[in-house]
């Protein structure tokens, strides 16, 4: 029986075996968050249905600590966030100085 798989870890993450600089995490959440369709995100970064489908397959394998780790960053992200509020004093202190 022969196994095919698109999947390689790199630094622990999963990556498409072809890109390797491509994680299969990003590939699959164009799809899975409605955005894009199959063949929109195979267009996008040359990949075939085969890849696609991989990335979405680990994606639901490991879709419960992925989500958690996708909004750990997010909050982080927003946590770090310069608001328009906090630009504005900023520029404002610069033209103080």
């Amino acid at each position: 029986m022969e196994l095919i798989n698109h999947i390689i870890f790199v630094d622990g993450e999963a990556r498409i075996s072809s890109k390797p600089h491509l994680k299969a995490e990003m590939v699959a959440r164009m799809y899975s968050d409605g955005q894009h369709t199959i063949e929109a995100v195979m267009e996008q970064y040359g990949l075939s249905a085969a890849e696609v489908h991989s990335a979405l397959a680990y994606y639901y394998d490991h879709q419960e600590e992925l989500d958690r780790h996708h909004d750990e960053q997010l909050r982080e992200i927003r946590a770090n966030a310069m608001t328009l509020e906090k630009f504005k004093a900023k520029l404002a202190n610069r033209k103080h100085d």
